[in-house]
């Protein structure tokens, strides 16, 4: 009678529990429900399915159970809401709330003293994990204990307490060990410059001193790393801890846990897995510098002149020693680019498209410079040392750059003029002449007609004989290079040994030119007049001093 009366009391409570979970849901679906229109009655017949995106069931910062399927017309996020309410609701009442569960025919119901929280139904199960729906409903009531436990424990204050003090007493074990390590390294780095300012006093090579110097910045750059990777350890572990003393931030310090050891098994892995490909680009770029290297010792012996090789002079030697350079490291790159680590990801490749495009684009000018410095150099138009005329500018080439050619002035002027322009403009060699060495200088006057040309011949090839610097073989020689409406242009070409002295020879040469025409009483006039004037425009001797002779 008894065992009878206590099994219709279960079942009982079974069919109550079954009822309530129905009402509920179905309460909720019909408070949230909304009218749906009405269809015409010549209307078709529409098919609509209905898909909701998947809830995470919470409570005081843990995950419970994430809800995949509708029910009773509740979506995932309402479900999920419900029980988060319910779960607060019970565990706010007085007692002690445990976990538990019944089996309906629509799932399986969570109850927490005896009150339904959530119904679990086969949706809610993860297809890709085969989970079972008990897997499900145990991994559920596991965390909805720990959440409900971890909870309560919250309320007590003398947890809180105790929380704190192990907080502090991290913080101070904390800052006492980057405390310790600043002294340890203050220490080492006073013995470590002591140690090296001996040895830099005893090295009395120049290269030996600066290849240690090197060493010391690269152990000092390493060690600054090394420090700063101890105070980030130490901060994250001290966080981590200090998650870990408190209820509600546990799971962060397990997040963080699991992140760093996730993170680390990946960068080892990663660079386990990198090795080989680490390992061939090494072997690449070592050749490509050994080749470089024999570049460099050929091409050394071309510029002194020991040897010649493929045909290229000592003014072309270090230009071409460049362009094998670039050629052998850019054929390296692309050699060694598929060993790379991370060569093959979106990223990589996005990074390689991106500084492509800004090298197609901001450096258009500056490759237009290089190309034009180069061709400069192997068509041989000048060399470092002529004297040429680029625009309205003369001077003494200094240097043919990569990017621009300088030009000294004979007045100490040093001028620089971008590759491509010297390219497009007019440019004037003095320097190369089938004569030898040495250059033309001219001097140009302007005669009227009634002038004999023999006698202008003759004043011009005597005032280059006056000009010490001017060479007589070849011989100077005259030009008429125009005859103007109003004058005869004569053009005086003389020869000099000195290109750096050309300034002065012309000066000195225009001085003799006004002597030799003042003392033959011929007037050095372009005579753009409507008449001739009474006296010829000459200056006597006896003023050519600037003063009036003596009485």
């Amino acid at each position: 009678m008894s065992a009878g009366r206590s099994g219709g009391m279960r079942t009982g409570a079974r069919r109550w529990i079954r009822a309530a979970a129905a009402c509920l849901f179905a309460a909720c679906a019909f408070a949230n429900a909304a009218p749906e229109p009405t269809a015409p009655a010549n209307a078709p017949a529409a098919t609509t399915t209905t898909t909701s995106a998947p809830a995470t069931l919470r409570y005081f910062n843990r995950d419970i159970v994430t809800l995949r399927a509708p029910f009773f017309g509740n979506t995932p996020e309402r479900r999920a809401r419900i029980g988060e309410a319910n779960i607060a609701r019970i565990v706010d009442q007085p007692g002690e709330a445990k976990v538990g569960y019944q089996t309906l025919p629509q799932g399986v119901a969570i109850l927490m003293s005896d009150q339904l929280v959530t119904v679990l139904v086969p949706g809610d199960r993860d297809a890709l994990r085969n989970q079972s729906l008990a897997q499900l409903r145990d991994q559920t009531m596991a965390r909805l204990d720990a959440a409900v436990r971890a909870g309560e424990s919250a309320r007590r204050p003398q947890r809180i307490l105790q929380g704190l003090a192990w907080v502090l007493a991290a913080t101070v074990l904390a800052i006492s060990t980057l405390w310790l390590l600043r002294l340890v390294i203050r220490r080492v780095r006073h013995r470590v410059d002591a140690w090296v300012a001996t040895r830099l006093a005893q090295l009395k090579s120049e290269p030996a001193r600066q290849m240690l110097s090197g060493l010391i910045a690269s152990a000092r750059g390493l060690a600054r790393l090394a420090t700063w990777l101890i105070v980030l350890v130490t901060f994250e572990e001290w966080l981590r801890f200090a998650f870990s003393r408190f209820p509600y931030t546990q799971p962060w310090a397990s997040v963080m846990t699991d992140w760093i050891v996730a993170r680390t098994a990946g960068l080892g892995h990663g660079i386990l897995s990198a090795l080989p490909g680490l390992f061939s680009a090494f072997l690449i770029f070592l050749l490509a510098r050994l080749v470089t290297q024999a570049v460099r010792v050929t091409f050394h012996g071309v510029e002194t002149g020991r040897f010649q090789f493929l045909g290229v002079d000592q003014q072309l030697a270090e230009p071409t020693r460049k362009i094998f350079t670039v050629l052998i490291w850019l054929f390296a790159l692309a050699m060694a680019y598929p060993y790379l680590p991370g060569a093959e990801t979106d990223a990589f490749k996005g990074l390689s498209v991106f500084v492509g495009l800004m090298i197609s684009l901001g450096a258009s000018s500056i490759v237009g410079q290089a190309a034009g410095g180069f061709t400069l150099l192997y068509s041989r138009t000048m060399a470092p040392g002529d004297v040429v005329r680029i625009d309205d500018t003369e001077g003494t080439v200094q240097q043919i750059g990569l990017f621009t050619t300088r030009l000294r002035t004979p007045l100490g002027v040093e001028v620089s003029y971008p590759n491509n322009v010297v390219l497009a403009g007019k440019l004037q060699n003095y320097s190369r002449s089938p004569d030898g060495p040495g250059m033309w200088v001219e001097a140009t006057v302007t005669i009227g007609y009634d002038v004999p040309w023999r006698q202008v011949h003759r004043l011009l090839l005597e005032a280059a004989r006056r000009t010490p610097d001017v060479q007589p073989a070849p011989t100077p020689f005259v030009a008429q290079t125009a005859l103007s409406d109003f004058y005869v242009q004569y053009v005086l070409r003389a020869r000099i040994a000195d290109l750096q002295q050309r300034l002065i020879v012309r000066s000195t040469l225009h001085a003799n030119i006004q002597d030799a025409f003042n003392e033959a009483g011929v007037q050095i006039m372009s005579p753009n007049y409507e008449a001739d004037p009474d006296a010829p425009k000459i200056v006597p001797k006896a003023h050519w001093e600037g003063r009036a002779p003596d009485a």
